[in-house]
């Protein structure tokens, strides 16, 4: 069984329940993430950075300090 639950409040991906189980993320405020963005989460992406990968655009960093 498959049932919908809501979207994703980070890129709008249908969440669903299948068997019993969320296929995403609820958070502390209700709100539901898919997989994919609450990994990005965790792993320190920013909102920018995940930006610029779904527009194809490069994010460079530099690890100098400012002089």
């Amino acid at each position: 069984m498959r049932e919908w639950i809501g979207k994703c409040r980070d890129c709008g991906r249908d969440i669903y329940c299948e068997n019993g189980f969320l296929n995403g993320v609820v958070l502390e405020d209700q709100s539901l993430k898919c997989f994919p963005c609450a990994e990005q989460e965790d792993t320190g992406t920013g909102d920018s950075e995940r930006q610029s990968a779904e527009t194809g655009d490069s994010v460079q960093h530099s690890e100098r300090e400012p002089d």
